[in-house]
């Protein structure tokens, strides 16, 4: 029972996050890139703030304007390794054999990657971009590796704690 709750949570979670992708990139180009200009500008403000550093408007917007591209970028990489780390944990729920569960998980990031891409050909402004794709999926890999490096040292620290881990456990 707890590990169909746990696939049925893992599935709606990846869902939701699949959905929120999507819309990001249903929004028209001017909307999007509205969107991530606002954000990058309050990041500039923020370092203005933090550095007591005064910029004139134009000099916030300039700067706004240079870190836009790597902003946006980082979005992307972050929404990929969020639905990447989702989709994990969702197969692992299946399979229980955490290289499975990563191979498996990439490999569905990098698919949703390029759908995602295909389906920015339709939305006005957009243009889908195999850039994208590989950009998407790198976010995904960096985002796994990361929770596999976590998940190891939190093994390494229970078994010297005396924890007992069942690597093969699959069951709940």
């Amino acid at each position: 029972m707890k590990l169909r709750i746990y696939r049925v949570i893992t599935g709606g979670l990846l869902l939701l996050c699949m959905v929120m992708i999507f819309r990001f990139s249903a929004q028209p180009a001017s909307e999007s890139e509205q969107v991530s200009g606002g954000v990058a500008y309050r990041i500039v403000e923020t370092w203005s703030h933090l550095t007591e550093t005064e910029y004139t408007q134009s000099e916030m917007e300039a700067y706004a304007d240079r870190i836009d591209y790597p902003v946006r970028k980082l979005a992307h990489m972050t929404e990929y390794g969020i639905l990447c780390l989702l989709a994990c944990a969702f197969v692992h729920g299946y399979s229980g054999n955490w290289k499975v569960c990563g191979i498996s998980a990439a490999a569905i990031a990098a698919l949703y990657a390029a759908t995602d891409e295909i389906h920015q050909l339709f939305v006005p402004g957009r243009a889908g971009r195999f850039l994208d794709v590989c950009i998407d999926t790198l976010g995904a890999v960096i985002w796994l590796l990361f929770f596999t490096a976590l998940r190891k040292l939190w093994e390494k620290i229970a078994k010297r704690r005396g924890f007992q881990y069942n690597k093969n456990r699959k069951k709940w």
